[in-house]
């Protein structure tokens, strides 16, 4: 994708990913949004969409437009060993939550052994009409009446619902829907752009479609970036950051040098 997603999602995310938690009806308060890029595999093939630390558990969130078949089950068994090793460790259970375009809300299991099967927890927007919810939205853009962060969201979430149309129109209307709203709100703007873009990514394999879409929710990338930039910058004004002497985060070295906290505290320590 060719904007930071993470960093938007990172900072909206606690907030907004809330709603998207509990229009899917998964229980539980989320205490951080996780980065979902880790460094030690292929990103393309090992990235997972949304990490969202709850108060009880670890919820791993993918969107997915196809049925969940044995290499994807076993995909997502990975995300969540890689997520446990290397980012979170924070011996909370993780769950795998699946939004799909195409299947219904169901459980299915990867059969680890005799003993063990990891379930994959799918969901489903197919109980809203899409074509009839982007009516109603159009009709509020034309009355200039307000929408409320839900009604924004599922605007982003379109292409999941019972529809006529593909999934790649699906997104185009989602995109074309919130770039016609007027005086979005910042915040919940940049988080419902960034999940059309990231589906946008995922799903709209016409490049020319692509583009289309990349650059009418994004305008101009820079200021989706600069936007990140700013709200990232202004969150460590309030904060205490533990520096090295070069200037980097203690995080950020655990991060590009992909070794353990405790190490790079006692490195720095002298120890």
């Amino acid at each position: 994708m060719r904007f930071h997603e993470d960093a938007i999602f990172k900072i909206n995310g606690q907030k907004y990913g809330q709603e998207l938690l509990q229009l899917m009806e998964i229980g539980g308060k989320i205490i951080e949004v996780h980065q979902t890029e880790y460094g030690v595999v292929d990103p393309k093939m090992y990235k997972p969409d949304l990490v969202f630390e709850l108060e009880d558990k670890i919820v791993i969130l993918e969107f997915q437009s196809s049925f969940v078949n044995v290499n994807d089950k076993r995909r997502f068994r990975f995300y969540s060993a890689i997520v446990d090793l290397v980012k979170i460790k924070s011996k909370k259970p993780i769950e795998i939550h699946v939004l799909s375009t195409v299947e219904n809300e169901k459980t299915k299991c990867y059969k680890i052994n005799q003993e063990s099967r990891f379930p994959i927890y799918i969901h489903s927007l197919k109980k809203y009409d899409g074509d009839e919810f982007l009516n109603k939205m159009n009709f509020k853009i034309g009355i200039k009446e307000r929408f409320d962060e839900r009604e924004l969201l599922m605007i982003s979430l379109l292409c999941f619902m019972k529809s006529k149309k593909d999934i790649q129109q699906c997104i185009l209307n989602s995109a074309v829907t919130i770039t016609n709203i007027e005086c979005l709100n910042e915040d919940i703007g940049q988080f419902v752009k960034g999940v059309v873009l990231m589906l946008c990514d995922k799903f709209v394999k016409d490049e020319s479609l692509n583009t289309t879409i990349s650059n009418l929710v994004g305008g101009n990338m820079k200021i989706v970036e600069d936007y990140a930039q700013r709200k990232v910058d202004e969150k460590n004004k309030e904060v205490v950051i533990n520096l090295d002497k070069e200037g980097f985060s203690v995080e950020d070295i655990v991060r590009i040098a992909n070794v353990s906290l405790d190490f790079v505290e006692k490195t720095l320590a002298g120890e």
